[in-house]
């Protein structure tokens, strides 16, 4: 079976929102296809999420298994959006905790499956150190008061140096 899927517009329908498809396809003017472009626009921003961490597809238009309702989700709040179909309040927040997620991924703070063809020219950037804290090269955590890092009373810094004249 493969790790990464490639999302169609039968995603979306088997996803329960047929109405919401066939809606934008109705309402579409000019020369593009509003639920590709929803599904392009919610590949490439979990593709985005996805890269700074992990490996991606030589497929552009593939997206890991494990991130496919959110990518239908995300392709289906923006057809609803554009047709202007108002969300619910579970489905507010259902797409606040798929922004999140987007985040998280950003974040390095979640991996996903490897993919089934990785592209070689897109590897990921700076994959640093899990989790990790952002580091300052010549501080301490937490940075001491001056009375800690000089203590009054310590005599100059080169014993050994002449004696100041007035």
């Amino acid at each position: 079976m493969s790790n990464w899927v490639t999302i169609t517009p039968d995603h979306l329908k088997a996803a329960g929102h047929g109405a919401i498809v066939d809606r934008a396809q109705t309402l579409a003017t000019g020369g593009v296809d509003p639920v590709g472009y929803a599904i392009f626009a919610a590949v490439a921003r979990v593709r985005r999420a996805v890269e700074a961490a992990n490996d991606l597809d030589a497929n552009l238009t593939k997206v890991p298994n494990s991130l496919e309702a959110l990518t239908v989700r995300l392709a289906l709040y923006a057809l609803a959006e554009r047709i202007g179909l108002p969300l619910s309040e579970d489905q507010r927040k259902s797409r606040d905790l798929d922004a999140e997620d987007v985040t998280e991924l950003s974040r390095r703070k979640i991996r996903v499956e490897l993919p089934d063809n990785i592209d070689p020219s897109a590897a990921p950037q700076n994959r640093g150190n899990w989790n990790s804290e952002p580091k300052l090269i010549m501080r301490t955590h937490p940075i001491p008061p001056p009375t800690t890092q000089f203590p009054p009373g310590s005599g100059y810094a080169n014993p050994d140096a002449p004696a100041d004249t007035p």
